[in-house]
């Protein structure tokens, strides 16, 4: 298996981040929702009915990505705050969909879960994003220290 190129890796990233941030909008706003809330084995190929929601799945994979990028080379400046949001992010994920797919009901706290679930994603997707934009920032004061500069 060969390597990833850093740029694809940063491409996935910012654009669960902007993924993130746009369910978070549908979500927190009155626009009605392009998607069911609630899908199962029916409308999903999966083998057992599992409850798939979609400010779970794009929140948690966020949290999985930027935990994914501990690994490579692509840490290079990133915060420890990065690594605690995709930490909680993923766990609580993870969590929610677990006590939805164990059938836990609406007094549960299921909804409360859910709730910060999505707003971990959306710090985290800000974060991510500020991360790209400080990056962008150095990368072009390097290029303009380096040029040769007019008369």
């Amino acid at each position: 298996m060969g390597e990833i190129d850093g740029s694809l890796a940063r491409f996935v990233d910012y654009g669960l981040a902007v993924l993130v941030l746009g369910v978070a909008a549908v979500v927190f706003t009155d626009i009605p929702r392009p998607y069911p809330v609630w899908l199962s084995a029916g409308s999903v190929p999966v083998p057992v009915p599992v409850p798939v929601s979609v400010e779970l799945v794009a929140a948690g994979s966020l949290g999985l990505v930027v935990l994914h990028r501990l690994q490579t080379a692509e840490m290079r400046g990133v915060t420890p705050i990065t690594v605690l949001l995709g930490t909680l992010t993923l766990f609580l994920a993870v969590l929610a969909t677990y006590l939805r797919w164990v059938g836990a009901g609406e007094g549960s706290g299921v909804i409360v879960i859910v709730a910060f679930t999505l707003i971990c994603g959306v710090v985290l997707a800000g974060v991510v994003l500020a991360e790209a934009l400080v990056r962008a920032g150095r990368y072009w004061q390097q290029q303009r220290g380096q040029s040769v500069s007019p008369r």
